[in-house]
């Protein structure tokens, strides 16, 4: 009977199996009453819809208004605000417009160097200078070392701040390293008052390069024979990734001196009876092979005709003289001369620059004094946008201080004119 069940309406028995009893015509299986879909009513539809709505502004809102860090491991970026667009790049060196992310450089054994890290801020549409609109909108700015804070002799630097000498510039970091600092990653960090982020970054990878010294002890050059020998020996036997350092006696070299082919260094000295390394005639300077030349503590006496020293190699004078001369100092060419702490006299012109050259270098020309010259500095052809910077000159003397033909920017500020 186990395969047998009942009519839950007749009682009669069915086969287990049954979904209906033939006896009564009734179903064995109880009906489930299913109930149609109830509408939503179009007012809760609709605020739904609403409340949906609402959620999505607010969260695109939030997205488009929550601040925002722009980083992409260069030294430029574009940075977008409700005023428009700008553009923010590092350079070591004048140009606002060119960035420079990654930067090599070779320095001398056993020296210290300086490079500024600059920032500048350019409108993106115009390309006019932005530094000022763009520093309002700033809450802080800072920068850290990622690499180069642990070598032998770690990198420093300041924090950044404006400066008067690089008026271009929205704001610099000075950076200070010697031969044995290495390799080197500045971060700048802005922190904006809406709470954005900017980074930029700037690497250097820093080489030493190798010198050679001559002194008067070791090598002839007492006579201005013995020194252009020395200067031709050291043009055909040492390459130009040599810096070479000629320290001179305390003598009077009568006659011209070439520099060609590469640069070199020329370190003059004072005897004991006060006398100075001195050149009675012109020193011309056509090397464009090597580093910059560095030319110190030398006199340059002439005799009212001739120009002192020619150049169309680039040249730093420091703790120079230069003294009866129709001109103490011609920069022509593709050079560019900077000269600190050095004297201009009794000159028809004391330092005329001439140059179309696009090697920027140093643009301070700071302590010199010019006395007594017709012109004490004539500038007719100078390849910067940048000011020359006259910190701390004096002019005392002279028929015209500055003949300014080419309209150059400059800087005096800082001098002094008696």
């Amino acid at each position: 009977m186990d395969d047998w069940k009942r009519c839950p309406h007749c009682g009669s028995q069915l086969p287990n199996e049954a979904a209906f009893c033939p006896h009564c015509a009734a179903s064995i299986h109880p009906r489930t009453e299913v109930k149609p879909p109830r509408p939503m009513p179009g007012r809760a539809l609709r605020n739904a819809l609403m409340a949906l709505l609402i959620l999505a502004i607010g969260l695109t809102s939030w997205f488009c208004t929550r601040p925002k860090v722009y980083d992409n491991g260069t030294a430029e970026i574009i940075y977008t605000d409700n005023d428009g667009s700008y553009q923010l790049l590092l350079n070591y060196f004048g140009d606002r417009f060119q960035s420079m992310t990654d930067y090599s450089e070779e320095l001398e054994e056993g020296t210290t160097s300086n490079k500024p890290s600059r920032l500048f801020v350019n409108h993106v549409d115009t390309g006019v200078n932005a530094k000022e609109a763009f520093l309002r909108k700033v809450e802080a700015i800072n920068v850290e070392l990622l690499r180069g804070g642990d070598s032998l002799e770690p990198w420093q630097y300041t924090q950044p701040q404006a400066s008067d000498y690089d008026l271009e510039a929205a704001s610099r970091s000075i950076l200070t390293y010697t031969d044995r600092s290495g390799d080197m990653e500045l971060r700048w960090n802005i922190r904006m008052q809406n709470g954005d982020t900017i980074r930029l970054y700037q690497r250097m990878a820093l080489g030493v390069v190798p010198t050679r010294h001559f002194y008067p002890e070791d090598v002839p050059m007492d006579t201005m024979d013995d020194l252009q020998a020395l200067v031709d020996q050291v043009n055909e036997t040492i390459t130009s990734d040599v810096i070479v350092y000629i320290h001179l006696p305390a003598v009077t070299y009568e006659g011209s001196l070439l520099l060609e082919q590469r640069s070199m260094n020329l370190i003059g000295s004072e005897g004991p009876d006060g006398a100075r390394t001195t050149f009675t005639g012109t020193l011309q300077a056509t090397a464009q092979k090597g580093y910059i030349c560095q030319f110190q503590n030398l006199c340059f006496t002439g005799d009212g005709e001739g120009v002192g020293v020619s150049a169309s190699a680039r040249i730093n004078f420091n703790h120079c003289q230069f003294t009866g001369w129709r001109t103490g100092v011609l920069c022509y060419g593709s050079s560019w001369v900077n000269i600190k702490d050095s004297v201009f006299e009794d000159n028809a012109v004391g330092f005329h620059f001439n140059s179309t050259s696009d090697n920027r270098n140093d643009h301070m020309y700071s302590g010199n004094l010019f006395r007594r010259n017709g012109t004490a500095v004539l500038l007719e052809s100078v390849p910067s946008d940048q000011p020359l910077y006259f910190e701390g000159a004096r002019f005392s003397r002279n028929g015209t201080d500055i003949d300014n033909r080419c309209g150059q920017k400059v800087d005096i500020s800082q001098a002094v004119f008696e």
